[in-house]
């Protein structure tokens, strides 16, 4: 997306030195984490595959619904902001660019992913790391929006939808964290 709006960008437009500086290190981060991604999956794909480990902590049954929606939630509104921004924007509680709204579609849809990657796995234990990420992403989003509070329109029905799947990953990773140490305590004890 930066790429593709360059020319939106400080470094293009020009301007002070600190958003022209960040709008630099912004395109130099992205660049090394696009240009490591696919030295990564490159990587993933020369490499024999192992088998995966035995579930060793399934899913409950009744989180299954709810992890559903929550990544489909993430999931549809990360891309519809990501293909069509300029309609979807309006589902966003804050006045967005388009720049803005792709870039929000992209991280909202890796969240999808990943919560619905995790339900796929269908293993406590092996999404472990997205347990200890799921609530610290929650919790980001929450100081963000603390400090930006003038900013969004509380009272429209977005405003509602986003606290609702903020609220969700805080609660889909602090529950998977106890149910993750509840099976562990019983794997240990049979």
């Amino acid at each position: 997306m930066s790429v593709l709006h360059a020319g939106d960008l400080f470094i293009a437009q020009g301007g002070s030195i600190v958003p022209v500086l960040f709008s630099l290190g912004w395109l130099l981060t992205t660049g090394v984490l696009a240009v490591a991604a696919v030295a990564l999956l490159a990587w993933q794909h020369l490499t024999s595959a192992t088998p995966l480990p035995a579930r060793t902590a399934p899913l409950p049954g009744w989180s299954k619904p709810a992890l559903a929606v929550l990544g489909s939630s993430w999931l549809g509104i990360g891309a519809g902001l990501l293909t069509r921004p300029g309609f979807w924007s309006g589902f966003v509680p804050w006045s967005t660019n388009r720049l803005d709204a792709q870039a929000l579609g992209v991280w909202a849809l890796a969240l999808g992913v990943g919560v619905l990657g995790a339900l796929a796995d269908d293993d406590l234990d092996r999404t472990r790391p997205a347990l200890l990420a799921l609530p610290g992403t929650g919790a980001a989003l929450t100081l963000v929006l603390a400090c930006r509070a003038t900013s969004v329109d509380w009272s429209s029905g977005p405003a509602a939808a986003l606290v609702c799947m903020v609220a969700g990953l805080l609660i889909a990773g602090a529950s998977g964290r106890v149910l993750l140490a509840r099976s562990s305590v019983v794997t240990r004890g049979t």
